[in-house]
């Protein structure tokens, strides 16, 4: 039957899970293996050392060809730098010292350390064609889109026939890869912030075991802004990510396992953290998870919250976030899914985050008002432990709301004070609380 009405044999079986509605599939795999590494993480080889970067190969920019502050687009020059220095067994790095280079989609290659020095900016140029269509993942869906300012791995054999949730059978995965220097990437973005899901992110890092981001000030995206996806071993540190504008959130990993966030300054016009790992159908066929994430010594400026969702098809699991400071974003603790994305989140920590917010706790399996699904499609949220928490929230405590086909099971609050707001709001979620204040959902600790 599949072959007559030319379906896949996956594409059948997510049908027949619409039929009979079998259970939703479990946690799926890691982009490259399912090794869970010690927290913290290392990142790139190349990225250990803090003068790994003079190891290998030198492509400074200028020698290719670039004009920094001249006007003139450097693309074909910074390619050409990326390309000679890439790839390279001893490694390489290509260098970006002083002025502003002006730049179209650039993309990255293994062993190499894209260094944008403290004097130099990575500008990104001002027209749609700067950058081209590429095969990549936009809001968690797999589709064609412009290509970013700085790109991980290209799709480059299409499967034949097309299956619509992942066309690409082959990519050109990348290792070892460390983005760094004290500069600044200046996306140039505004005027792709009225267009559509086929914008381009900023740096959109697909495919890469190794990956080491630190030590820049990252600025105006046309979408979001750091998104590794289906990346392992990642290593984040010392950012200072400010944007703003819809979509415009500050760092999206992305069915990413091993990952370590820390030392940054976020500031956003949509989520400061948004972890994801996959959006409905597309997502859940791809079925590639997030798990084994810690995030500790964050600031958290404006932005929609501290999160986790919507996008959780291939599930997220295994995540700690803890000792940061809060200073005024709209939501301290926030996880979000909705029937149509399946998968879900499992085993998440918050823990010691202190400051001011908006809501301190949100838990919502109803982000998007959606009609009833089969069970394949509906997510779950279970498993969250909130501790040691001192919040002042100027709109709300807690809202917690499940389904009533998958009610939010296992949050565990301990040692929980938030000040100023007592407003909540609680349904088809349970509740176990010791030393919190204001009382979960009236006075029982333990409510449905």
């Amino acid at each position: 039957q599949a072959a007559q009405f030319g379906l896949s044999s996956l594409a059948m079986r997510f049908a027949l899970f619409l039929v009979v509605g079998e259970a939703a599939a479990p946690p799926g795999v890691g982009p490259f293996g399912s090794v869970v590494l010690a927290q913290p993480v290392t990142g790139a080889d190349r990225g250990i050392d803090p003068d790994g970067w003079t190891k290998g190969k030198l492509c400074k920019a200028t020698d290719f060809g670039a004009e920094p502050n001249s006007g003139k687009g450097c693309t074909e020059a910074l390619q050409a730098a990326i390309d000679a220095c890439g790839d390279l067994a001893e490694g390489g790095t290509v260098l970006l010292q002083e002025g502003s280079f002006r730049s179209g989609s650039l993309w990255l290659r293994s062993n190499l350390t894209f260094r944008v020095e403290a004097d130099a900016v990575l500008l990104g140029a001002d027209h749609v064609s700067d950058a081209p269509m590429t095969y990549t993942r936009r809001e968690c869906v797999m589709m064609d889109a412009h290509a970013g300012l700085l790109n991980g791995a290209r799709c480059v054999k299409k499967k034949e026939p097309l299956v619509g949730w992942d066309d690409c059978e082959k990519w050109s995965t990348l290792e070892n890869v460390v983005i760094e220097g004290g500069g600044t990437i200046d996306g140039n973005g505004e005027h792709w912030l009225t267009k559509g899901r086929d914008r381009p992110m900023l740096l959109d890092l697909l495919w890469i075991d190794g990956l080491t981001i630190r030590d820049l000030k990252i600025r105006r995206p046309g979408f979001w802004t750091v998104h590794p996806t289906f990346c392992n071993n990642v290593r984040v540190t010392g950012l200072d990510v400010y944007t703003r504008g819809k979509n415009t959130d500050g760092i999206d990993p992305d069915s990413v396992w091993n990952m370590y966030l820390a030392n940054n300054t976020f500031d956003n016009g949509d989520d400061c953290i948004a972890i994801k790992s996959g959006r409905d159908w597309s997502g859940i066929m791809v079925n590639i998870s997030t798990s084994n994430i810690l995030a500790e010594r964050n600031v958290f400026r404006a932005g929609h919250g501290v999160s986790i969702g919507s996008e959780t098809s291939g599930w997220v699991t295994n995540v700690t976030i803890r000792d940061s400071i809060l200073q005024g974003t709209q939501r301290a603790v926030r996880i979000k899914s909705c029937r149509g994305r399946g998968g879900g989140v499992d085993s998440v920590l918050y823990q010691n985050l202190q400051g001011s917010a908006g809501e301190a706790i949100s838990l919502t399996l109803d982000y998007s008002k959606v009609a009833p699904t089969n069970i394949t499609a509906t997510p779950v949220i279970r498993n969250i432990a909130i501790r040691d928490l001192r919040i002042e929230a100027s709109e709300s405590f807690m809202d917690c709301t499940g389904l009533d086909d998958s009610v939010i099971t296992g949050v565990a609050m301990r040692n929980v004070t938030v000040l100023n707001e007592k407003k909540q709001g609680c349904g088809f979620c349970k509740v176990q609380a010791s030393d919190v204040t204001p009382t979960p959902c009236g006075s029982h600790s333990i409510w449905i």
